[in-house]
């Protein structure tokens, strides 16, 4: 079972590679270390098997985000209109193309035919997060972070809207489901970098990222 933190408990982010948390309890354990302070049998982050995911993901490193249950649909995606390419390409160079962040729905939140969205928002997004690390986790406690990118100073001040963890065993791939519930802060119209991460020796060591848009 992961194990949870967000603003709510006044965790905030990261100094100098130390987490603060005034709650009780560290999360900067060491990789083999499981903590126990805050558990809670709901806790929203699970780590599946990663030779079990389905569809695997393609890339060769990287995240790939997918529904995590029937609750949550995937909606078309769109290029990010700001990660367009700059005006200062030279002429005749090939432009990069806008990277595309998967969105998705819950289902209880989707409009039918003959009625509005249900006024009841408290349904979580559920979703598998799949795919290659950047570098092989080390067996033990792992950091899922999430930053909401409509906050303009999360991700430079490392503010996340919530941070959940779990034990891993030492691999480059990574499989897990997690529940993204409006309790914890998490709000539809808004994008997250998920960001993976672990503390060995006091330093942050970052193993992968990517991000996700909540409808």
């Amino acid at each position: 079972m992961g194990q949870r933190y967000n603003r709510n408990m006044g965790t905030r982010g990261f100094v100098g590679g130390v987490l603060l948390l005034t709650a009780a309890g560290s999360a900067a354990a060491k990789p083999g270390d499981l903590i126990d302070t805050l558990h809670n049998e709901d806790a929203p982050l699970t780590i599946l098997d990663p030779a079990a995911a389905a569809p695997p993901c393609a890339l060769k490193s990287g995240l790939c985000v997918t529904p995590g249950s029937r609750s949550t649909i995937a909606v078309a995606s769109q290029p990010v209109a700001s990660a367009a390419e700059p005006a200062s390409v030279k002429p005749g160079a090939a432009a990069r193309a806008a990277p595309v962040v998967p969105r998705f729905s819950r289902a209880a939140s989707v409009a039918t035919a003959d009625d509005p969205p249900p006024s009841d928002n408290s349904q979580p997004w559920t979703l598998a997060i799949d795919g290659t690390l950047k570098r092989a986790a080390y067996p033990g406690n792992t950091l899922f972070l999430f930053f909401d990118l409509e906050d303009p100073e999360a991700l430079a001040n490392r503010q996340f809207t919530a941070l959940f963890q779990a034990p891993m065993k030492a691999s480059a791939k990574v499989s897990a489901r997690v529940n993204l519930s409006p309790e914890e802060g998490f709000r539809a119209g808004h994008t997250y970098r998920i960001r993976i991460v672990q503390l060995i020796g006091g330093r942050e060591i970052g193993l992968g990222e990517g991000d996700v848009s909540l409808l």
